[in-house]
This record gives structure tokens, sequence and C-alpha cells, in this order.
């Protein structure tokens, strides 16, 4: 398990990083232009956020 999650912190988080980027980019767009249905980018947002913060947690734990 240990080494998954290694591999994935490394390879991963760069693709991670920019989809949060440009999904963040795309929500602000939605909620400046006052569209309602702004759901599916929030769960994006929230998904690749948390992504983003596991693999960093489990590369300082893999480090320690």
């Amino acid at each position: 398990m240990a080494s998954v999650m290694g591999m994935i912190a490394i390879y991963l988080t760069p693709f991670l990083c920019i989809g949060f980027v440009f999904n963040s980019i795309k929500l602000a767009k939605q909620i400046k232009q006052g569209e309602e249905n702004i759901t599916k980018s929030s769960v994006w947002v929230t998904i690749t956020f948390t992504l983003i913060v596991y693999s960093l947690v489990w590369s300082g734990f893999l480090s320690y």
C-alpha cells in the first residue's frame, strides 16, 4: 500500500493539480456568470483538492 501511495504522490499529483486549477477557474467563471448549476464543478474541485492533500500527507508519512 505504501509503494502505491508513493507512486500516486509522485506521478499523479501534478495531473491532479492541473485538474484542480482548471476546475477552479471553471467554477469561478460559473459563479461570476451567475449560473445556478455549479454542483459538478464544485464536486470536482473538492475531489481533486482532497486527493492532492491526501497524497501530500502520504508522501510525508512515507518519508518520516
